[in-house]
């Protein structure tokens, strides 16, 4: 086995929150085990028109397991048409599986908490038959491994039924992100305790970046994590120099000479999508014609859906792409945008996916001030950091970038793929994964030989 020495195969199994369709860090830790000689499935959701079994690499077979997702599945053993009359008077479609990304407004502000009350309950309440779902599907599994707070109890009890073992992987700090950060505190600090309780069974800990290695040691009380950053696997790497690409101009019809500024990845609440908008009118932008592409998917699909309409020929929308032809097209911006505002902890601390594949396919970025991702753009010199709740700044940075003379831009690109060749690339960053994994293979799991 390629880091295990003698050690034996672990029958690894992925539980993902999600369809995963475009889950990339799981594909590359799946890939990488596989490669190390592990035996690696993974269990999902079900998404519209994907199958329900699928080889995603030669090796891996991913599965979607049928889950009842829907929010007002909080509410039984109450009969169907209580569940739905409640839902509906909480302002909540009872087939909804997650809420409305819209703010709430009016007496609608004093539903919006019990539907998020309501959320977390289906989420509590899905365990056990989750649980259940993935013990049938995966009944010889040795190590679990999650990546978000919702999955943690459900592999921790697959793996205590198994009598094997699990790992937690903090791609995200959930008790301080997104809606849960916006709950009241008693909430948190509940969710919180028992997040920890939880945590403290796994047999090992990675984290996205090291203010969360940090944090996690220190909040949990467990041995510093391994970091493993969002990084591409190295994308051509025998072509150092900035690649050419059109497909993302020719895909949105984007006229020849246009500088185009690109937002990629999931159209969320907090990512920077409403600030970039915004930034859409500022003179600065409007004076250098510049297009501005959302390309993905997600809650705020209707918002960039609407904003590209109300600003014909400025705002453009296309759907997300596979996630290995992703870079190709982001190698066709001038500037990347990853502005995602640092509101909570969780966004300080995070280092995304989008920002590392911008700078391997040659693309500077534009990121926001007061996080981890502008003291990474800053000390690498791969952009410029925006003050994000102001339109006007997040404007003068991007249109900074695109003023330079063309020597300079080409320059600036040269030295973002040199740097994401040289430093920011899966494999350089994958050694705490493998050793992490082997130290599991060489010392058993569970009862199991």
């Amino acid at each position: 086995m390629g880091s295990g020495g003698g050690a034996r195969r672990l029958k690894v199994t992925i539980v993902a929150a999600n369809p995963f369709e475009f889950d990339s860090r799981f594909l590359r830790t799946a890939t990488t085990l596989s490669a190390d000689g592990h035996d690696v499935r993974i269990l999902g959701w079900p998404g519209p028109g994907l199958p329900q079994r699928e080889e995603l690499a030669p090796g891996v077979m991913l599965t979607r397991l049928e889950i009842d997702r829907r929010i007002s599945s909080a509410l039984r053993p109450l009969p169907g048409f209580l569940r739905s009359a409640v839902s509906r008077l909480l302002g909540l479609d009872p087939a909804a599986k997650v809420l409305p990304p819209d703010a709430a407004r009016g007496v609608d502000r004093l539903r919006h908490p019990l539907r998020r009350l309501l959320e977390i309950a289906a989420n509590a309440r899905r365990v056990a038959p989750w649980t259940n779902a993935v013990v049938a599907e995966a009944p010889e599994t040795d190590v679990f491994h999650a990546q978000s707070l919702i999955v943690l109890p459900v592999v921790r009890d697959a793996a205590r039924r198994l009598d094997g073992r699990f790992v937690y992987d903090v791609a995200d700090y959930h008790t301080e992100a997104a809606r849960l950060a916006r709950m009241p505190w008693v909430v948190r600090e509940l969710v919180r305790r028992r997040e920890r309780r939880w945590a403290r069974d796994a047999a090992g800990f990675l984290a996205v970046s090291e203010p969360v290695a940090k944090l996690i040691e220190r909040r949990f009380g467990v041995e510093r994590p391994a970091v493993l950053l969002n990084c591409p696997p190295a994308w051509r790497p025998d072509e150092p120099a900035p690649p050419v690409a059109d497909r993302l101009r020719g895909a949105a019809g984007i006229e020849e000479g246009r500088p185009i500024v690109l937002y990629q990845g999931g159209f969320s609440v907090d990512r920077g999508v409403e600030e970039l908008v915004a930034a859409a009118d500022e003179p600065a932008l409007r004076e250098l014609d510049a297009a501005i592409v959302f390309m993905g998917y997600g809650r705020l699909q209707g918002f960039v859906d609407r904003a590209a309409r109300e600003r014909p020929g400025r705002v453009y929308v296309l759907p997300a792409v596979p996630v290995d032809s992703l870079l190709e097209w982001t190698a066709g911006a001038d500037v990347s945008f990853v502005g995602q505002p640092p509101r909570t902890l969780n966004q300080r601390m995070n280092l995304p996916n989008k920002l590392f594949e911008s700078i391997m396919a040659g693309v500077p970025v534009v990121v926001s001030r007061g996080n981890e991702q502008c003291r990474l753009t800053t000390a690498e010199g791969v952009g410029r950091c925006a003050d994000i709740g102001s339109p006007a700044s997040v404007a003068a940075e991007i249109a900074a970038l695109l003023k330079v003379p063309e020597t300079e831009r080409q320059r600036l690109r040269q030295h973002c793929r040199t740097v994401a060749l040289s430093r920011y690339t899966w494999d350089l960053n994958a050694d705490g994964l493998r050793h992490l994994f082997a130290r599991l293979a060489a010392s058993g799991a569970g009862s199991r030989q």
